[in-house]
């Protein structure tokens, strides 16, 4: 520093002096450079004795991005100005001392003979700040980094979950540099902050060794977190390289787990293995992944074991005893109204059962049935009172020899006591045999009759899963039909029906039957087009019909198409029918092919079907009516005439074929509601 100082007042003096001089003269400034020159050796001497210099080596940056103050340059009085190397501390320098003759400083400024001490030295303080500003490089990957525990361990156990340990990186360096930097630990050490690296574990859930490896961010992806007095000294480092440090996860030992399993079982008479469930930090273990389970003196009464070994990500072993007992019998009850019955599993190594009955879940059970067979599993209590509730008992005993005094006597053993199960004499669930449209607001229902029974009531909905309402009652316990009237015309409903007990003065019920739709017949099919009722004038029927074009051939394949007034449901299925039939080739004359015609029957006592636009009678000149109209049908001759594959197609879309009649072959006609 001394060097430096010196040699920016020896340019001052040239600046000054830069008029021309006598040799005299210059011989003088010569002799005065040497005598610096010479005290400077010696100062330079006696400092090295007292205090090295360690500044570190200086990175090159962009001085332009600091927050130092650059000083216009001025003009140069003459070529021999002097620049000096700035300063990278002004402490450093040791004040006076004179510099160390490094070379050109494009930093140093110019010293004008005009210029004081003052501004010399107030120059010389602001190029000294801009180099303490300046940025530095880091290489995570250098030997003056170091990645270490935080927690100072490098063995973690198994968690069944990622392992992140905290780590910390160190920056070995010269005490000078610490000086400036937060963070510091010891003499030679300082943190880096966690935004100038990146952070990836890998491998750290399983047991085994793990990695975490970490990667320096450059000064764009650091976000400081520096105040603003120190934000200038770390901003723009850098930080390149990557670093791995290595950790062992160990397994977990297999005791620290949660262990469930069954401490009674039922003897059967073979190996029996209670399930055993292993759970760790709230996962459930799994068998032969985790954990190895072996059974013992598990097939006769008495103690059992199992021993349970970790592998995989667990390690070392437990074990946990159960008990094999006497089975014990599970039973489930049904009634009707004549009776309660009982049923039960088969315990394994019984001779028999005892039946046990009370009148409260909490009252005394008393012995009303010993069976005397183990195989016999049912007992029927025909004795219980219709309507009132009892509760049910089981145990099974078995017969065992024992000495008493040098006697062998059998004495029973006996299992422990089912669980109560309750149950009442009731009248059964009704069977409904059938749900039948039988007019067009009507419907009968008929079911089985039902032991015990003393009437039975009907409920009706429009929808399967709907709300069922109440649609009236029978009494008697021969009367098993009912009809239901009142009905919305073509709608199709669905039934319940339940029977009904008086006792004393309260009124008992079976349970609801199975829901059954209501069906209609070929007959009543009709009824189904008309929700609001079958209309009874031609004005009314207006309003169901629509006009459609359908696709023809005619006998030498020519196509054309025609119209026809259909209802307005079946309108997809004429149609269909139609195009189904144009592709096959069959020919149809639109002058003998007719659908809607408000008409009555022949007989004149009803209306005839194509009065509601659900007929259509197909080329009839060719398919007459036997009996009724002149003509002669004639199948494989007659283009024109019905065939096994028009027949097909219309049965397809659901209607019904006149050919097919009995009583009279009416063969150009196709009907969705059956006469």
């Amino acid at each position: 520093m001394r060097k430096r100082l010196s040699m920016i007042l020896i340019g001052a003096v040239l600046l000054c002096t830069s008029l021309p001089v006598s040799a005299e003269e210059f011989e003088k400034t010569d002799e005065t450079a040497k005598e610096a020159e010479d005290q400077r050796k010696e100062d330079s001497n006696n400092t090295s004795q007292i205090e090295p210099d360690n500044t570190p080596e200086e990175v090159p940056g962009d001085p332009s991005k600091k927050d130092s103050t650059v000083l216009p340059e001025e003009p140069s009085k003459s070529d021999d100005t002097i620049q000096t190397e700035e300063p990278e501390n002004k402490e450093e320098s040791g004040g006076t001392e004179e510099p160390e003759e490094t070379g050109e400083s494009k930093d140093t400024p110019d010293v004008s003979c005009s210029e004081s001490d003052d501004e010399v030295k107030k120059q010389t303080k602001e190029i000294e700040y801009k180099a303490a500003l300046e940025a530095k490089h880091y290489d995570l990957g250098s030997d003056t980094i170091e990645v270490r525990m935080k927690s100072g361990n490098t063995e973690f156990v198994y968690t069944g979950f990622q392992i992140k340990p905290e780590v910390e990186v160190v920056y070995h360096a010269a005490a000078e540099d610490l000086e400036k930097t937060e963070g510091r630990t010891e003499e030679n050490e300082k943190l880096i902050a966690p935004e100038c690296y990146k952070i990836e574990y890998l491998n750290n859930v399983k047991t085994g060794e793990a990695s975490i490896v970490l990667t320096g961010k450059d000064g764009a992806d650091q976000e400081s977190a520096q105040t603003e007095e120190k934000e200038a000294d770390r901003k723009e480092d850098t930080y390149t390289g990557t670093k791995t440090l290595k950790f062992k996860i160990t397994p977990a030992d297999i005791k620290k787990c949660k262990l469930q399993t069954a401490k009674t079982v039922d003897y059967t008479g073979k190996q029996v293995k209670p399930k055993v469930t292993l759970s760790y930090q709230g996962k459930n273990l799994v068998l032969g992944k985790d954990y190895k389970a072996a059974y013992s003196n598990n097939k006769k009464m008495g103690t059992a074991a199992i021993r349970i070994n970790g592998i995989g990500n667990f390690k070392g072993s437990r074990t946990v005893k159960f008990q094999i007992k006497f089975g014990t019998p599970v039973v489930k009850t049904t009634s009707s109204y004549s009776k309660i019955n009982l049923k039960w599993k088969k315990v394994a190594a019984a001779s028999g059962y005892v039946v046990y009955r009370s009148t409260s879940p909490k009252g005394k059970f008393k012995k009303i049935y010993t069976c005397k067979s183990g195989s016999k599993v049912s007992y029927s209590d025909k004795k219980a009172n219709f309507g009132k509730t009892y509760y049910y008992k089981v145990r099974a005993y078995r017969n065992v020899k024992v000495k008493e005094k040098k006697k062998t006597k059998t004495k029973q053993e006996y299992s422990a006591w089912s669980a109560a199960v309750s149950e009442n004499r009731k009248l059964g669930a009704v069977t409904i045999k059938s749900a039948k449209c039988s007019a067009e607001t009507k419907a009968k229902v008929t079911w089985k009759k039902e032991a015990g029974a003393q009437g039975y009531e009907i409920y009706k909905s429009e929808a399967k899963e709907g709300k069922y309402v109440y649609a009236g009652k029978v009494k008697g316990a021969g009367k098993v039909s009912y009809t239901a009237k009142k009905l919305k015309p073509g709608v199709a409903y669905y039934f319940k029906v339940r029977a009904f007990r008086k006792s004393g003065s309260k009124t008992y019920y079976g349970g609801l039957s199975a829901v059954k739709k209501e069906t209609f017949s070929d007959g009543q099919k009709l009824y189904t087009l008309f929700p609001g009722g079958v209309p009874t004038t031609k004005a009314e029927m207006e309003q169901y019909l629509v006009t459609i074009t359908v696709p023809i051939k005619d006998a030498e394949g020519m196509p054309g198409t025609m119209q026809l007034r259909v209802h307005r449901a079946l309108e997809k299925k004429f149609m269909k029918a139609f195009q189904e039939m144009y592709a096959v080739g069959f020919p149809v004359r639109a002058e003998d092919t007719d659908t809607y015609n408000w008409r009555s029957m022949a007989s004149g006592r009803n209306r005839s079907h194509h009065s509601y636009g659900c007929v259509v009678d197909l080329n009839w000149n060719s398919n007459p009516m036997i009996g009724v109209t002149e003509g002669k049908y004639k199948p494989g001759i007659d283009p024109y005439s019905i065939t096994p594959q028009v027949v097909a197609i219309w049965k397809k879309q659901g209607f019904y074929w006149g050919g097919n009649w009995k009583s009279t072959k009416d063969y150009m006609h196709f009907t969705y509601t059956n006469h």
